[in-house]
């Protein structure tokens, strides 16, 4: 394993497990202890992880933004396989509405065939990477996160109502059978309210490790949804739940 995806897999591990410790990772990850502290020192000199004594810990609470290359690299192999299957249901010419997900992100790198895209969007990232095709793209403004590189707020709203959308990708913290959508802050969550109205087909992009869980806000119902694109298969409950809602499942 590099030392580039080592660290992905251990910032993987502190994110989801909010701990970890030197030990544990070193026989995970077949490399020495020492290794595993040196790794960890630069995650935290990049502001990534805090350091404990023997481990580490994630930076702030489950409610708390993330910082932007944190959400990018976390689970990344999955978001990737996401993007991939996600990138069949834009079509040339379609008006795409991306929130500022990093899985949204990924997709769009995935689009590099299509030809007369419109993209809407609240990331910053999308609107300052010179390295996408010469796409029409539109901000929606509103204020600037520098934490996670988002625009939201109710300029950011105002502006999403005013179109209509072909499709619209999101993502979200996570999702439960009773709870439907749910993110970690109300600022998001209005944000991709936003985004689902205002597109004629709704595309979730989840992993699975967002299935069964809970987050503080919760954003819509899967009768909001049109299509749910995952890494792995859900459990029979999930299947009927998406059935009775007419969503359709890709895995």
């Amino acid at each position: 394993m590099l030392a580039a995806e080592r660290k992905t897999r251990i910032l993987d591990l502190v994110t989801r497990n909010r701990s970890v410790m030197v030990t544990a990772l070193s026989q995970e990850l077949a490399v020495t202890e020492e290794t595993i502290r040196r790794d960890l020192n630069k995650l935290e000199k990049e502001g990534l992880l805090s350091r404990t004594h023997g481990g580490a810990v994630a930076l702030k609470g489950e409610a708390e933004d993330l910082p932007y290359r944190t959400r990018h690299l976390i689970n990344i192999g999955a978001k990737r396989l996401i993007a991939q299957k996600a990138s069949a249901l834009v079509k040339d010419g379609d008006a795409v509405m991306m929130d500022s997900s990093s899985t949204a992100y990924e997709t769009l790198r995935g689009l590099g065939n299509r030809r007369d895209l419109t993209l809407i969007t609240n990331s910053v990232r999308v609107l300052s990477d010179p390295s996408l095709p010469a796409y029409t793209i539109m901000s929606v403004g509103g204020e600037l996160r520098r934490r996670s590189m988002t625009f939201v707020g109710p300029l950011a709203s105002r502006t999403i109502a005013q179109f209509n959308a072909d499709v619209a990708l999101i993502s979200c913290k996570a999702i439960s059978l009773a709870g439907g959508l749910m993110e970690a802050n109300m600022a998001d969550a209005e944000v991709k309210r936003a985004f689902i109205a205002s597109a004629q087909r709704v595309c979730l992009l989840v992993d699975g490790e967002k299935f069964d869980k809970t987050a503080l806000i919760s954003i819509c119902g899967f009768e909001s949804i049109d299509f749910v694109v995952t890494d792995r298969e859900p459990s029979p409950e999930w299947r009927d739940l998406f059935e009775r809602n007419k969503v359709k499942l890709i895995v």
